[in-house]
């Protein structure tokens, strides 16, 4: 079993705004097909287009973060679960004057 305190872990920053914390560190077996996280949007963050080999996962903790897959805008607020499967272009982008934080998780196939 591995537990870890997000709090003892020190965020990176990304060129796009976006605080981003590694929940599990490097320390899973490798090729569990998981990894897990917990990321802050600051207000006016947009997220370039990206795609992943697995299926994501979100559960909003607070604020609103829009993303758009497919031509369709889709809001996911405090309280929300998204997925997005693999091989799905998206942009995720926080349009509001408060941060949004949200824990997430990639599952490769």
């Amino acid at each position: 079993m591995l537990v870890r305190d997000k709090n003892a872990i020190p965020p990176v920053v990304r060129a796009d705004g976006v605080a981003m914390t590694d929940l599990l560190g490097g320390e899973i077996p490798a090729g569990a097909g998981v990894t897990m996280g917990y990321a802050v949007f600051p207000p006016g963050t947009a997220v370039p287009p990206a795609a992943h080999t697995g299926d994501e996962y979100s559960f909003i903790l607070s604020g609103t973060v829009k993303c758009e897959a497919g031509g369709v805008v889709h809001t996911a607020s405090a309280g929300m679960a998204t997925f997005i499967p693999a091989g799905e272009t998206h942009s995720s982008f926080n349009d509001g004057a408060a941060e949004a934080a949200l824990v997430w998780m990639l599952v490769e196939k």
